[in-house]
């Protein structure tokens, strides 16, 4: 009977065979568990990252700020009253912050005037709620003048904020990114304007040794687009740097929109205390340097600032004129 074994060659002859086999089979485990290892990785960055994506907010859950009224005591300084509310949609409470503000006036950016109240400081909003938290912003009309953004007849005042959302967890904010958010409120109003006042004349109505009746010719621009009053005037008139006169009127006169009116004011006035050269000039007709200065009450009829009080101090070189003369000129009725 013939025998079958294996010798040394032939098994030598088939290790060789299975070299190729074995060194493809573990470069294919290789590649399999290579391609496990980074998927694995990719999917975690991908985790990782969705959590440190900042919280998305929806269009109907996005802050408002709205205009809520306007406040003044004089057309120079004013205080806009506007009302910030921020929804929180999330399942966390979170804090709101005013990081930057800026102020646009009829459209454009206004670099000074305005100073902002009730925006230091962050706000707390619960999961799910809502805040509404005031705001003031305080315009400062005159520093609008430098840079031609005022006077104006009509005003949209735009305050325009960046917020930033995060959440109120120490932990949880590392985990998340703020997310930042712009909000704006517009406020729309008409402006006002003091009327402005001028001397147009000094006339002698009667002259004597004691006692001089004068009448000063009064001219009152209304720059604004809608008609004033002057209800009160109070006034003190200078000659040469002394007391002429001083009085008050009521009930005065009132001013057409984008118009002006003119008016006398009688004054009686005493020379026994005064000196012996301003009594010359004026019975000799001489020009003299007066000044006019007082106050007026003005009524607007604008629900913001309805009446406010205006001063006015007006110096200049005047001639002093008998009265048949300014009716020669013309400059006053007969």
């Amino acid at each position: 009977m013939r025998s079958f074994g294996f010798g040394p060659s032939i098994i030598a002859n088939i290790m060789a065979k299975k070299k190729p086999i074995v060194k493809e089979g573990m470069k294919k485990l290789f590649n399999l568990t290579f391609f496990s290892i980074c998927a694995s990785l990719l999917a975690a960055g991908l985790f990782f990252s969705a959590c440190r994506t900042a919280p998305q907010v929806q269009p109907e859950h996005l802050p408002s700020l709205v205009f809520d009224g306007i406040e003044a005591e004089s057309p120079d300084n004013l205080t806009l009253f506007f009302t910030l509310t921020i929804n929180n949609p999330f399942p966390f409470a979170g804090r709101a912050e005013i990081e930057s503000w800026q102020v646009q006036v009829n459209g454009q950016s206004a670099r000074s005037g305005f100073a902002l109240e009730g925006a230091d400081g962050s706000f707390r909003i619960e999961a799910g709620a809502s805040g509404s938290f005031p705001l003031r912003l305080n315009m400062d009309v005159a520093a609008l003048v430098t840079q031609g953004l005022a006077p104006a007849d009509d005003y949209e005042v735009r305050l325009i904020t960046e917020l930033e959302f995060s959440q109120d967890n120490e932990a949880a904010r590392g985990a998340a990114p703020p997310a930042r958010l712009q909000v704006s409120g517009l406020a729309a109003f008409p402006g006002v304007r003091p009327p402005v006042f001028s001397i147009t004349s000094i006339a002698i109505l009667q002259a004597e040794l004691i006692n001089t009746r004068f009448r000063v010719g009064l001219r009152i621009d209304n720059p604004n687009p809608y008609p004033v009053d002057l209800s009160a005037l109070a006034y003190v008139l200078y000659g040469n740097g002394r007391l002429w006169a001083e009085g008050t009127e009521r009930n005065i006169i009132q001013i057409p929109a984008k118009s002006s009116v003119t008016g006398d004011l009688f004054l009686l006035m005493n020379f026994i205390d005064m000196r012996r050269d301003l009594l010359d000039q004026i019975i000799n007709l001489v020009a003299v340097n007066y000044r006019f200065r007082g106050e007026s009450q003005v009524s607007t009829g604008v629900d913001y600032l309805p009446r406010f009080t205006t001063r006015f101090d007006l110096s200049g070189y005047s001639e002093v004129i008998e009265n048949r003369e300014l009716r020669r000129r013309g400059q006053i009725d007969q």
